[in-house]
């Protein structure tokens, strides 16, 4: 197959590398689109007496990726993204995605399966917002953004970034050595005599970027880089390009064992008042789930990197389907199914809304569930009527916890 002028989509696959925690790299699997922006904050600065600019001070880049991704009844996105490598007891929370940092190792190719060309590397991204789109008669869509400080893209002879995970040994302790020479780094051109770009140390569960000549050091005619003090058991995260991927050979994989595609007739929608039965809400025509993390994003003296702690959660779900009987009203009213008599608008509490996405429309075979407690109302756009059309109903509500399982039990 002839080499295309320009890349086409099926010649570009991301993969994703979790920085802070002992967890292999995986595969995005089902993405629909993946966009990457990238902008340099900066000021021209000038003085009295001059009429052109004296310099231009440059602030931290910002690194922006957006994906979008078939919902495929899986962990997986969110364990990378949680930099765990299995499911916390009772299910995912979003803290656990606070802390959680992704490179993004996305090779492109110059056709299908052809031979690579470059490869998009997007660092340390943090998550900053996720979300769950389902419509009735369509497909289940997922949805994340992440943002980060830097963004390269490597090619000719740096175009293979290779990730290597090594483990020291039960009995290391000091001095210890890591051959890299499947395949060997080169060196990186914008920094005379750099070979390996990132090691990052996972020890007792907690991460920390090394640095060059003070942690380790790298002897390139020996391919060897040794860790200055290292313990047993360590996890070293070391990144650097080559001109091949070695034997261990193209990181590019195509998952052909699960659902390509969930539909809306897969799932179940309740709410429960936490009193009464939970409710089954049958004439829904859309539901969205939308978190953000709210994260500080701030500078600090001393370092070029900002910090980014989440203060708080944002959680947004929006019921969208026909009026009839306000189930979801009455839920609010904390008489869910009781047939109640007035429904005040400002007498509504809490609920928990909960969603089981399963293999098959008969939805026996569980696979995701999404459940939001603790949910108030925020807004609606209820009782909406076109001339010889029926009635709408829009109910927004909101809370701050999100909880993301593949155990029906956690629910």
């Amino acid at each position: 197959m002839a080499s295309n002028v320009i890349r086409h989509a099926s010649a570009f696959k991301p993969i994703s590398v979790p920085v802070l925690g002992a967890v292999a790299k995986d595969n995005w699997d089902r993405v629909q689109t993946f966009g990457a922006s990238t902008t340099q904050p900066q000021e021209n600065l000038y003085e009295l007496g001059r009429l052109n600019k004296m310099a231009v001070d440059k602030g931290i880049l910002e690194a922006t990726l957006a994906i979008s991704q078939f919902e495929y009844g899986t962990l997986d996105s969110f364990l990378q993204i949680a930099n765990l490598s299995a499911k916390p007891s009772g299910g995912l929370e979003l803290s656990d995605f606070d802390a959680g940092r992704l490179d993004f190792i996305s090779p492109g190719k110059d056709v299908y399966g052809g031979t690579l060309e470059q490869t998009l590397w997007l660092e340390h991204m943090s998550l900053d917002s996720l979300g769950l789109e389902i419509n009735a008669d369509d497909r289940l869509v997922r949805n994340f953004d992440f943002s980060g400080e830097s963004a390269k893209i490597a090619r000719y002879g740096n175009k293979y970034v290779v990730f290597v995970s090594d483990d020291a040994g039960s009995g290391v302790s000091g001095s210890y050595d890591i051959i890299l020479n499947d395949p060997v780094p080169v060196e990186n051109p914008n920094v005379t005599d750099e070979y390996i770009l990132k090691v990052y140390r996972i020890r007792s569960g907690v991460a920390t970027e090394l640095e060059d000549t003070t942690d380790y050091t790298w002897t390139n005619g020996t391919s060897t880089l040794n860790i200055i003090a290292a313990s047993a058991l360590d996890n070293y995260r070391i990144w650097f390009t080559a001109a091949s991927y070695g034997s261990a050979g193209d990181p590019q994989v195509l998952n052909d064992v699960d659902d390509y595609y969930l539909r809306s007739e897969n799932v179940t929608v309740t709410i429960d008042d936490g009193t009464h039965a939970a409710l089954e809400l049958t004439k829904l025509t859309s539901l969205s789930i939308t978190t953000t993390f709210n994260r500080v994003e701030e500078a600090v003296i001393g370092t070029n990197v900002k910090i980014k702690d989440t203060e708080s959660f944002d959680v947004a779900v929006a019921l969208g389907g026909f009026v009839k009987d306000f189930p979801i009203e009455e839920a609010l009213m904390q008489q869910a199914g009781q047939s109640w008599g007035i429904i005040d608008y400002s007498l509504f509490d809490e609920v928990k809304v909960t969603v089981k996405v399963y293999n098959e429309a008969a939805k026996t075979n569980f696979l995701i569930g999404y459940q939001i407690d603790a949910c108030v109302f925020a807004d609606s756009g209820a009782n909406s009527f076109d001339a010889n059309s029926f009635g709408t109903g829009d109910v927004n509500i909101s809370s701050d916890v999100l909880l993301i399982t593949d155990d029906i039990n956690d629910l």
